[in-house]
């Protein structure tokens, strides 16, 4: 039997520049697009175990077995990974665990501990085990699809720049990263871990987050709306969220939020009365709910500023990385 060896062509590969070059010219006809992914990614994950600390720990267990076959040479496919009944995961350090997904080490070790309680994770001395429910609880099979589609709809920019020769079609993409899944996934949690936890810095946990963000995504889709006959209007990566303050005209209410999150009423309402308080949110006279000081505020205080600034920066360095993730992502399908 002949073994056919594929020829690399080193000048096909996507450097990380121009991907994000590309991310921050096309960046309004994107985020709707990479906002829909990571708010069903979050709602997905909340559903799984009501409990986003819970699941963070348990995918960054995962995350280090994946970086153990990496470091390896050992890639699995979706179906091979999937097919085992357990697996080890590399030695952990709570103190490590704990300092890394900014979650006290009390917290930590509770939450291990409910991990192995429920069958997901099993502990022998210093081993652990990921165990057959551990595995089926994150299983990204709509995860997938989901960054498929927006890796897709990013070749269309890429293609315009002469970056790549042709837009690469999701059915494609979704094949190649399941063939190359625990790699590709790899590369997705190395993203995906380090974004929650800059967020956690200012939202406090991943449920206000999630709030927020939806409040965020849903503004977008009103501004993506009013202005689409409106080309005039500078839209640049730097003006993002003022702008979406001053022309997503239009909230959510409570309900409508808990249930696009999965997260129950009264916890939404706690949540988004703390989101008040420290000014990431504002309520109009219908109750309905919008970032900062709502639409047409063109005077913010220096609190706001100031808030402002910090979550475009933390904005600004997730839409860097994301730029990254597509490349490596890409750079499997095209070498």
């Amino acid at each position: 039997m002949s073994v056919v060896n594929k020829e690399i062509k080193f000048s096909s590969k996507i450097q990380t520049d121009d991907s994000f070059n590309v991310f921050k010219k096309y960046h309004d006809l994107l985020i709707t697009e990479i906002f829909y992914f990571q708010q069903q990614w979050l709602t997905a994950a909340f559903r799984r175990f009501k409990d986003f600390d819970k699941y963070i720990i348990l995918i960054y267990l995962i995350n280090k077995a994946f970086k153990g076959y990496n470091d390896h040479f050992i890639v699995n496919s979706f179906d091979e990974f999937y097919s085992k009944d357990k697996f080890e995961i590399p030695k952990i350090n709570i103190i490590d665990l704990s300092r890394e997904l900014n979650i006290s080490k009390e917290t930590t070790r509770r939450k291990m501990m409910e991990l192995e309680k429920e069958g997901a994770i099993k502990k022998n001395k210093k081993k652990v085990m990921l165990e057959r429910r551990g595995q089926e609880i994150q299983k990204p099979t709509d995860s997938i699809r989901n960054l498929s589609r927006v890796i897709s709809h990013f070749t269309d920019y890429l293609t315009r720049e002469n970056i790549l020769k042709g837009k690469i079609t999701k059915n494609e993409i979704e094949e190649k990263i399941k063939k190359n899944f625990t790699r590709c996934w790899q590369y997705f949690f190395d993203y995906q871990i380090p974004l929650i936890t800059r967020w956690k810095v200012i939202f406090g946990d991943v449920e206000t987050w999630t709030i927020w963000g939806n409040c965020v995504y849903n503004q977008n889709l009103v501004m993506s709306k009013n202005l689409k006959d409106n080309q005039s209007l500078t839209k640049n990566n730097d003006a993002f969220i003022k702008r979406l303050n001053e022309y997503g005209n239009q909230g959510l209410n409570a309900m409508t939020i808990s249930e696009l999150t999965s997260i129950p009423r009264p916890t939404v309402l706690r949540k988004l009365k703390n989101l008040i308080k420290k000014k990431l949110l504002t309520k109009d006279e219908n109750n309905h709910y919008l970032i900062f000081g709502g639409p047409g505020t063109s005077n913010y205080s220096k609190d706001i500023l100031k808030i402002m600034n910090d979550v475009d920066e933390v904005r600004k360095i997730n839409g860097k990385e994301f730029a990254e993730l597509i490349t490596k992502i890409l750079n499997i399908i095209v070498l």
